[in-house]
């Protein structure tokens, strides 16, 4: 999906008219119908102040991604590592906890 057609589903997906859409960005009218049709190229400002009244990221809006609000692969690989060092730092816990409780146990 491109940018004119994202606009557009994202807008009527909110409820809103071109012209209510114009009003609450501080657009003219004209802008939004002329995005939407793709006769225009919004600027970067423009894309930002969209993005965040979708709550989209400009990927999907500008239609990189078919996902709302995904993160970027080098995020996800991020995320992945630190949650496997996060489940190792708990199994080594785990085990030390185990260790004590059988300390205990033959205590008693």
């Amino acid at each position: 999906m491109n940018f004119p057609e994202r606009l557009k589903q994202l807008r009527e997906e909110k409820g809103i008219s071109q012209r209510q859409l114009a009003r609450d960005l501080n657009f003219s009218s004209a802008a939004v119908s002329l995005y939407e049709s793709g006769q225009r190229e919004p600027t970067l400002t423009a894309l930002e102040k969209l993005a965040k009244y979708f709550n989209v990221s400009l990927d999907y809006l500008i239609g990189l991604t078919d996902k709302d609000n995904e993160l970027p692969d080098f995020v996800k690989e991020r995320l992945s590592k630190l949650e496997t060092l996060e489940s190792k730092d708990i199994k080594s816990q785990l085990k030390e906890i185990a260790k004590k409780l059988n300390d205990l146990a033959d205590e008693l």
